[in-house]
């Protein structure tokens, strides 16, 4: 996958990579203190229940920058976009002990799965195609039955594991074609493997590290990078991005921002390798996203209408 984001690094038009701002912004990173968010919510749930709701969160995880953005309130903190949806799932199963079962999973209705998401103060956005992806997942796993398990658990590292997913269930195969050339950015399925490797313990013995997984490629990285000056864009683009005009998915400017954001991280994780801080993509994501939160003043984000981020 490198190979790929190579080939659309070296070819871009409209972004490129500013290696001396690069340089600063890796002195700016604070220690790394990676933890997955599963490990700070009590839920009493057995393996197989974990890995379902890995499965329904990620079906279900992309595009938040749509406004109003879906909030929710759980236990009097104010959640927004893409963490709201996390915990309004985890508040229904807190509350249905029985809500993981593939079984009613599979009979739940329309009426029933907005309910989860109900909030007084906005609505969840593209709300009938995530309805039709949670189904469309559920289903799958349904018709697998325990081969469902078995298939995961027969996965030895994390690429395989990644494949499978990407295979088994078509809306993940997150890929784009840039000047002649497939570019796989999987960024849902990295998710999914990430979250699989935490919270299965099966899993996570067999996978032994997911170190081989890429970042996450979505639109807040991008941002952040653009405002540490590490991504630059041509005016052209600067243009679209900074006045929120729509930017088409699978357009060439998209497939440059995310491809040139990825990149990026692979050379950050190398060079803390060479200092000696071991990290892996996933986790340099997670921190970077992180201190793009905690940033006042950015940048605008390129707005993409997607089911991949």
């Amino acid at each position: 996958m490198r190979e790929q984001l190579q080939f659309v690094v070296e070819n871009s038009d409209y972004v490129k990579i500013n290696n001396t701002k690069l340089e600063h912004f890796i002195d700016e990173l604070e220690n790394p203190n990676y933890q997955h968010w599963y490990k700070s919510i009590d839920l009493n749930l057995n393996e197989k229940e974990k890995i379902i709701l890995a499965f329904i969160i990620e079906s279900i995880n992309f595009c938040f920058w749509q406004k109003p953005k879906f909030q929710i309130e759980y236990k009097g903190n104010h959640l927004k976009g893409s963490e709201a949806l996390f915990y309004a799932i985890i508040k229904e199963v807190e509350s249905n002990k029985d809500f993981l079962n593939i079984n009613i999973l599979q009979q739940l209705t329309k009426e029933n799965f907005k309910k989860i998401f109900y909030s007084p103060n906005s609505e969840i956005s593209l709300f009938d195609l995530r309805y039709k992806l949670f189904k469309d997942t559920v289903n799958i796993i349904y018709k697998k039955g325990q081969n469902f398990f078995v298939e995961l658990f027969n996965k030895k590292t994390d690429m395989d594991l990644l494949n499978y997913i990407v295979s088994e269930f078509k809306y993940f195969d997150d890929s784009s074609v840039y000047k002649g050339k497939k570019i796989k950015f999987y960024k849902r399925a990295t998710l999914l493997v990430n979250d699989l490797y935490y919270m299965s313990a099966t899993i996570h013995n067999n996978l032994k590290n997911v170190d081989n997984l890429m970042g996450c490629a979505d639109y807040g990285i991008p941002r952040t990078l653009r405002t540490y000056g590490v991504l630059e864009y041509n005016g052209e683009l600067s243009y679209i991005v900074d006045n929120e005009i729509e930017l088409n998915h699978d357009s060439n400017m998209e497939i440059e921002i995310r491809a040139n954001m990825l990149y990026v991280l692979e050379l950050i994780k190398e060079k803390l390798n060479n200092k000696g801080i071991k990290i892996n993509s996933v986790e340099l994501d997670n921190i970077i996203w992180q201190m793009g939160t905690k940033r006042n003043h950015q940048n605008p984000y390129h707005h993409t209408i997607t089911i991949f981020y």
